[in-house]
């Protein structure tokens, strides 16, 4: 039997540092040696930390491909906004051109049928493809004798008077292509000068002899020789170019 001379003999010592108790045969500087590796171990990169302290972001490809799509998507909004912004105005123009045509067509629809026409109402005979048989006799025979009987612009009476004229608004040199008539100031029906008002739009007035082309319309079997019928062309161009016609038939009655 063994016996213990000094009284911590065989038993664990405690680390007066640590305050931890130590196995027997343990030293104090074991103990501190393995803590220091065992926090070398968990700083190593070769071992993952714990989730908690993991740091997230984006990689450099990650991000690339990011600014790809918002440049492709950028570019899209903007060609549309830029596509809006440039044709944003066309419909006023439209309104604009369509609101021209129309108020000169209907000042030309209140005119007579002909210089000879009777005042109140009534039909003229023309020396042919008339059915008209009572009224006076037609100043125009022919379409060739069309446009103005020496009356001005305020004082025009019948629809040919305005046949092959040119009007235009300012900043414009010449009207539509099917006008062989100089380019004239636009003119509203009293003869002002109104070509400010429509700067960069122009007016052709064509009249032809048309009857036939409202045969067979309402009541059925009803037919309309040539000279007992009027076509009334209005071609508005506007300062974009774009061409609008508005047509009309005027009635030999």
């Amino acid at each position: 039997m063994r016996i213990f001379n000094k009284r911590d003999e065989g038993r664990g010592t405690r680390d007066e540092k640590s305050h931890v108790a130590l196995a027997p045969g343990v030293t104090a500087g074991q103990v501190r040696f393995g803590k220091q590796k065992t926090r070398a171990r968990f700083s190593s990169p070769l071992v993952p930390r714990p989730s908690s302290l993991r740091v997230t972001g984006v990689t450099l490809i990650e991000m690339v491909i990011f600014i790809v799509i918002v440049g492709i998507a950028v570019t899209a909004v903007m060609t549309v906004y830029i596509n809006v912004g440039r044709t944003g105005a066309d419909p006023l123009v439209r309104i604009r051109s369509l609101e021209l045509g129309q108020s000169i067509l209907e000042e030309i629809l209140l005119k007579a049928y002909d210089n000879n026409a009777p005042l109140g109402g009534g039909c003229v005979q023309f020396s042919s493809g008339s059915r008209c048989s009572s009224g006076p006799s037609a100043a125009a025979q022919s379409a060739t004798s069309f446009g103005s009987d020496g009356e001005a612009r305020a004082t025009f009476n019948d629809v040919d008077d305005y046949h092959d004229l040119a009007y235009c608004g300012a900043n414009v040199s010449a009207a539509d292509a099917v006008c062989s008539a100089a380019c004239q100031p636009l003119l509203d029906d009293a003869g002002n000068d109104i070509s400010a008002n429509y700067a960069g739009y122009s007016v052709c007035i064509q009249v032809s002899f048309s009857g036939t082309e409202v045969n067979n319309t309402s009541p059925l079997g009803v037919s309309v020789l040539a000279n007992d019928g009027k076509r009334i062309d209005v071609i508005v161009t506007d300062h974009l170019k774009s061409r609008y016609l508005l047509s009309a038939y005027r009635l030999n009655f």
